[in-house]
């Protein structure tokens, strides 16, 4: 057998929890905060062997929040304030937007996002520009 696959079998029962899909909320919260420890473990440095790691837990992470998307319903406000809420942002920190005043517009239903915005905000939260276009 290949060297490389034998230890990953040996090592994959510590290994898979890190990077699965979450299957609650709490589950979620403890995979973003992991990941969050890696990043500073890593500290800028993109050849460490935890890279890669980040990156699966970051997609295991996306899929949670795609799935979880989905299954709320609604359009795109709806998509725009469960990801504010999910990664705790408050309204002054959607420079993508504009202004508090614009965010505040947007958020109360008084006006609509432009294409700009659905794609700084698709960026910023790692989704697809079609969450944003649902309505």
């Amino acid at each position: 057998m290949n060297p490389l696959l034998e230890n990953a079998m040996q090592h994959w029962n510590m290994v898979a929890p890190a990077i699965s899909c979450p299957s609650s909320k709490e589950d979620y919260d403890l995979l973003v905060g992991n990941i969050q420890e890696a990043i500073e473990l890593v500290e800028n440095r993109p050849n460490s062997p935890l890279t890669s790691l980040i990156e699966a837990m970051a997609a295991a992470a996306e899929k949670y929040e795609s799935k979880r998307i989905e299954t709320l319903g609604g359009g795109s406000l709806s998509a725009l304030k469960y990801l504010i809420k999910l990664h705790g942002i408050r309204q002054c920190e959607l420079r993508e937007i504009g202004s508090q005043g614009v965010v505040s517009e947007i958020l109360n239903g008084k006006r609509s996002l432009t294409l700009r915005h659905i794609r700084e905000l698709s960026r910023r939260f790692n989704v697809s520009p079609n969450v944003f276009i649902r309505d």
